[in-house]
């Protein structure tokens, strides 16, 4: 159970669905939160969680799910009336666009369920990735010249 009621749900979806899912709950105090799917897995043991249940990625049962604030996909902002909780996926695997709509406002957010895992981070050094992929050019073509001079030697000898 959710401390608050819900007015709209939906889930995450992803390019190739290799993502995690997100639940995405609209609650009636204006906010849409994206929770984990395994915060739901009815497979969630009620006793201490062992070492093989924790392998599988499960959490301690809880009859009330917390809603944390870090969960929050509309921020700081309130969505109003919101009814429907539409999800599509983007270009990337890792990101899924969310769109929340039903009351005068409308919601549109990039959520990354898993983290974005398949971009770059901003200080991933773009020149010495450009300077060691022309320099591994260089050297096979230089290796690649050095082979052919050897088999021409090697022929008239």
């Amino acid at each position: 159970a959710l401390p608050k009621p819900i007015t709209a749900l939906g889930t995450t979806k992803t390019r190739s669905g290799i993502s995690t899912k997100h639940i995405l709950v609209a609650t009636a105090d204006d906010k849409i939160m994206a929770l984990d799917r395994r915060m739901i897995d009815p497979r969630r043991p009620t006793g201490e969680v062992k070492e093989h249940e924790k392998m599988e990625g499960l959490m301690r049962y809880s009859p009330l799910i917390p809603l944390v604030s870090l969960w929050t996909a509309s921020h700081t902002e309130t969505v109003h009336g919101v009814t429907h909780i539409v999800s599509t996926s983007a270009t990337v695997e890792s990101q899924s666009l969310i769109l929340a709509h039903g009351g005068p406002d409308i919601f549109f957010t990039r959520l990354a369920p898993s983290r974005e895992f398949d971009m770059l981070p901003e200080s991933f050094n773009r020149g010495a990735l450009t300077v060691v992929v022309l320099g591994l050019i260089i050297v096979v073509r230089v290796v690649k010249n050095m082979g052919a001079n050897n088999q021409v030697k090697l022929g008239w000898s």
